[in-house]
């Protein structure tokens, strides 16, 4: 018996695991079911098990948006440009240079395409941006932000986790949160009080008449929220090392780093901390990586101190980040090429560094661990307990594969098929190590039952790593140069694209 039959597969992980063009008729083929079905309606559970409360379920727009879809179509055209000029001759004589010109210019158009999606919306891209932000039920961040309780940022902190009762109603993101969100805001609001020139120039682009009625904190409603999605266009500058690193190829790194920003998640859910989330937590794993690589211990000190940095900036953002942070270690570890006592070590150095960030925030009165329990408490209480365990262990994976994007959750699958029987050794296995690293995790995610729904906007963090591991891939695997190819790239990154489109336009986000 040969070792492939030896080898046990699901059926349908065996139908995913293609190459070629029976590969890109498959992606393309489900692609386009789903985008029939969103359109339709047809199958309404792709949305969620039911209305919110107290489960949760997308809304289905009765009306399709009647905004505009030319700013959107442009910056998808725009992202597809790049991927076409990265398998061009002159990417392919200078690679690097390519990635410096190539990766910026992603990250402006994907900022550019979030907005155009947003354009789609009635009210168009920049005033929705300000309604949502402003908003109690949104996000709600910004609503403490602007409140009395919150004049006084030091006074704040060091009442945060006795004030956290009283945001249930009124401020239910911020009553679940760590105060990271609110400060921003709050820092925000004094930066534009303080420069008039900018208050100015940002509401030139709004109707005079929307709320609130101080320049200077709509101002600062509009820039929090644009810089939130340009920090999440910029993770796919990260993306791209991770990619370049696991396929050894610069090129195909830059290709996975493009395609970051035509993924659903992080191009719909605008705007949200969790699109500004991915960076750090992001940055925190690849500087890991690059810590665990490093040719002597000495070299490894510095990133994996700043790991342990950007980890402690995104615990003070959201206390989901530690599970995300945990994975990202996960995934470090398990590349598995340096000495296992390193890896161990520097890993604990991050952590100890991360935490001990936190700590210094009691200096000033903050209490983290009293606004932990406070903050998890409530959030099991509202969301966690009235919603049913068994039904999100089914839909919470629907819902991620949706926002990830229908083919590169194929192709996810389809890595995990081919790394299921075992991994080859070397380089060449780190991409199934990686695979079997973040599936495993994100089993136990799943399995915990601490998220049930929303996880499409809620676990955006852990997309960057599972689109690494879905796609960049080393030369010689499966018979194939390092990739993702050019092709292959943009097939993946219209599919994507018409999945962003079409969700603005049928769901309500």
């Amino acid at each position: 018996m040969s070792p492939e039959q030896g080898r046990p597969r699901s059926r349908f992980l065996g139908a995913v695991h293609l190459a070629g063009p029976a590969r890109s008729a498959l992606l393309a083929a489900a692609t386009i079911l789903v985008l029939l079905a969103i359109a339709t309606d047809a199958i309404p559970l792709l949305r969620g098990p039911a209305p919110y409360p107290p489960e949760w379920q997308w809304a289905y727009r009765e009306s399709p948006g009647s905004g505009r879809l030319l700013p959107a179509l442009a910056a998808a055209a725009g992202l597809l440009g790049l991927l076409a000029l990265s398998g061009s001759a002159w990417a392919r004589r200078g690679p690097r240079r390519a990635a410096l010109l190539l990766l910026p210019a992603a990250a402006a158009l994907g900022w550019l395409f979030q907005l155009g999606l947003l354009d789609l919306e009635p009210a168009g891209a920049l005033p929705t941006l300000l309604a949502r932000t402003v908003s109690r039920t949104h996000t709600s961040y910004y609503t403490v932000a602007v409140s009395p309780e919150a004049r006084d940022p030091w006074e704040l902190l060091r009442r945060y986790a006795s004030l956290l009762p009283t945001f249930r109603s009124a401020a239910k993101h911020a009553a679940t949160h760590p105060p990271g969100p609110v400060l921003y805001y709050r820092g925000l609001v004094a930066l534009c009080e303080a420069s008039p020139p900018l208050t100015a120039l940002l509401l030139r682009s709004l109707p005079e008449d929307r709320e609130p009625k101080a320049p200077a904190a709509r101002a600062a409603a509009l820039l929090g929220a644009l810089l939130l999605g340009l920090l999440g266009a910029a993770t796919g500058l990260p993306v791209a090392w991770l990619a370049a690193r696991l396929a050894g190829d610069t090129l195909a790194g830059v290709r996975v780093g493009v395609l970051w920003s035509l993924l659903p998640g992080p191009a719909l859910f605008v705007p949200q901390f969790d699109q500004a989330l991915t960076l750090p937590v992001t940055l925190a794993a690849a500087l890991l990586i690059g810590a665990l690589g490093a040719d002597t211990l000495a070299r490894a000190l510095l990133p994996a101190l700043t790991a342990g940095l950007l980890g402690g900036i995104a615990l003070f953002l959201s206390y989901g980040s530690g599970a995300f942070l945990l994975l990202g270690g996960l995934a470090a570890l398990a590349l598995d090429r340096y000495p296992r006592w390193r890896g161990l070590l520097l890993c604990g150095l991050a952590a100890s560094t991360a935490l001990g960030l936190l700590a210094l925030s009691a200096m000033v009165g903050y209490e983290p661990l009293r606004a932990a329990a406070t903050a998890l408490a409530i959030h099991r209480e509202v969301y966690t307990r009235p919603r049913s365990y068994a039904l999100w262990l089914l839909f919470n994976p629907l819902d991620l594969a949706l926002f990830l994007g229908v083919p590169v959750t194929l192709l996810g699958l389809s890595r995990l098929r081919s790394a299921l029987g075992g991994p080859p050794a070397g380089p060449a296995g780190a991409g199934g190590r990686l695979t079997l690293a973040m599936a495993g995790g994100l089993s136990l995610l799943v399995l915990s039952g601490v998220t049930r729904g929303e996880v499409g906007r809620i676990w955006m963090p852990l997309m960057p790593l599972l689109l690494v591991s879905a796609l960049a891939r080393p030369a010689g695997v499966d018979g194939e140069t390092a990739g993702p190819g050019r092709s292959l790239a943009l097939l993946l990154g219209l599919l994507l694209a018409a999945l962003c489109i079409t969700m603005r336009v049928f769901w309500a986000l």
